[in-house]
């Protein structure tokens, strides 16, 4: 699947393309380990699945695309 990552993520589990390969049946949940992203993080990240915002329990399928966004702040 392709992968865009916040920038304070570990990329050492996607290839040069941006691309993680996961097994059959892996949940959005498991992206957020192998990305080691921060527990006190997750919460200010904006996680979509095919452009959708979804739970950290959706089961992931082959093809999908998950990107991350932090909010941003303006004033």
């Amino acid at each position: 699947m392709q992968v865009y990552p916040p920038p304070f993520a570990n990329l050492t589990d996607l290839d040069e393309d941006g691309m993680m390969v996961l097994s059959p049946g892996a949940r959005l949940s498991t992206v957020y380990r192998r990305l080691k992203i921060p527990l006190v993080l997750q919460p200010l990240l904006i996680c979509h699945v095919n452009y959708q915002r979804v739970k950290l329990s959706t089961q992931l399928k082959d093809g999908d695309v998950i990107s991350f966004m932090l909010p941003l702040a303006g004033g």
